[in-house]
């Protein structure tokens, strides 16, 4: 397979927390062997230093992306939640342009298990990207889904995980001591980049990479070491944590119905321990591992 040297990036906003696009281009820029194009909406703030940055309505027309696409090998999705749904036109696009590969938003937990889109439905969009670009094999564009498990330092800075680096308290789920995967935000961009510099290996497959697997105890140490403060620390039940989130889920809100996903992650059998689940690609692509003072220190800036 032929290198794949000119890349687009859609998603690559410098606002907000969970900017996982802007890591992604600044490690392209850093290996120096890419041509970049950022995709961002005409709304978004987007850093444009060595990159070519396109301008798109918000709604993503498909003439538009046709338009960027055009001449390019290689298409990375980095949007969030709000294109569910929507990502057709982005493959559609790259189908019709003749791009070589199309890396979907599958970032986070493992999208490939039953029981983690039982538990939380709502992964089941990434499912149906993964599905549609497998049926699109034929037509010369090759995929790969990158799983990273929970990005940490994101979901610290965020309160996903039930931390407040401000106010020091923990809420710790059972006994603390499940395990499961998770990546910084650094390294899961890092995958990427090592993704595109092997096509060979890495066409059409779901590919597993994590900076380390840990526990919310082992988390709750490392944030205390990094900020040198004894935190506060609640107890709660799994069980109860999952009814609440389905009951969230049944009322629509979806953004409390996140206790499934992050129960997916920590119950055993949903495919979230990558390292004794799954098969960790790190040292096949060269991504580093990384000890759980490293992420934690990305969080909290100690």
């Amino acid at each position: 397979m032929a290198e794949l040297k000119k890349v687009v990036v859609v998603g690559a906003s410098t606002s907000g927390m969970a900017n996982l696009g802007a890591s992604v281009v600044d490690e392209l820029k850093a290996d120096g062997n890419f041509e970049i194009t950022v995709i961002s909406r005409k709304s978004s703030s987007t850093a444009t230093e060595g990159v070519n940055l396109i301008k798109v309505d918000d709604s993503f027309p498909q003439d538009a992306l046709e338009k960027a696409f055009t001449g390019q090998d290689a298409v990375v999705m980095t949007t969030n939640y709000q294109l569910f749904g929507q990502e057709d036109r982005f493959i559609n696009a790259a189908v019709k342009t003749g791009v070589k590969r199309f890396i979907p938003s599958d970032f986070g937990c493992n999208t490939t298990n039953a029981n983690t889109l039982a538990m939380f439905p709502m992964m089941g969009a990434k499912t149906r990207v993964n599905s549609e670009l497998k049926a699109k094999e034929g037509t010369g564009l090759t995929w790969t889904a990158i799983s990273t498990g929970i990005l940490l330092d994101i979901g610290l800075m965020t309160g996903f995980l039930g931390y407040d680096l401000r106010e020091h308290t923990a809420e710790i789920w059972d006994d603390g001591n499940s395990r499961f995967s998770v990546s910084s935000k650094e390294n899961a961009a890092k995958a990427v980049v090592r993704v595109l510099k092997n096509p060979e290996i890495t066409a059409n497959q779901h590919v597993f990479v994590s900076s380390l697997e840990t526990s919310m105890n082992e988390i709750l140490s490392g944030l205390e070491n990094a900020q040198n403060v004894k935190y506060t620390v609640s107890f709660a039940k799994m069980e109860e944590q999952i009814a609440y989130g389905k009951d969230m889920l049944a009322k629509g809100d979806f953004m409390k119905s996140h206790k499934l996903l992050l129960a997916a992650n920590l119950m055993p059998g949903y495919g979230n321990n990558f390292a004794k689940e799954e098969k960790l690609w790190n040292d096949v692509l060269g991504v580093p591992r990384e000890s759980i003072g490293e992420v934690v220190s990305k969080a909290t800036g100690f």
